[in-house]
């Protein structure tokens, strides 16, 4: 259980070590920044950030990405429209956080690329 946050700076400090534990790259950026730079997506990425940090600190409280999302292998992949383009990204249905498998350019291919991460965990049948 975490404390709360008594100040609105100290949320975003919360936010920037969620960040910084899901992806190296916010070890040079700030979350903000990442919000600014990707619009809607980066929006996205700081709802899940705030959704992640209500879950550690109420144990009662469970967010879900919305069912129309499909789900592989206990995973929610999710369609994102980057600035740089359409990629697919898979969260973890349970933590929330991202799946560290890069982005790819269809589901069938995500499925894939977690396949192979699950497979260098020792994972072969997960569910």
């Amino acid at each position: 259980m975490m404390d709360t946050p008594k100040h609105v700076s100290d949320l975003w400090h919360v936010l920037q070590e969620i960040a910084r534990a899901e992806d190296s790259r916010f070890e040079n950026q700030s979350v903000s920044e990442h919000a600014q730079r990707h619009g809607a997506e980066g929006a996205r990425d700081i709802s899940r950030w705030l959704e992640i940090y209500r879950q550690r600190v109420d144990a009662d409280y469970k967010f879900r990405f919305p069912e129309h999302h499909p789900r592989y292998r206990g995973f929610c992949l999710v369609r994102r429209n980057w600035p740089t383009g359409l990629r697919w990204e898979a969260f973890a249905d349970d933590t929330l956080a991202k799946v560290p498998v890069s982005g790819q350019p269809d589901k069938d291919s995500l499925e894939a690329a977690i396949d192979e991460y699950l497979h260098g965990r020792g994972e072969r049948d997960s569910p």
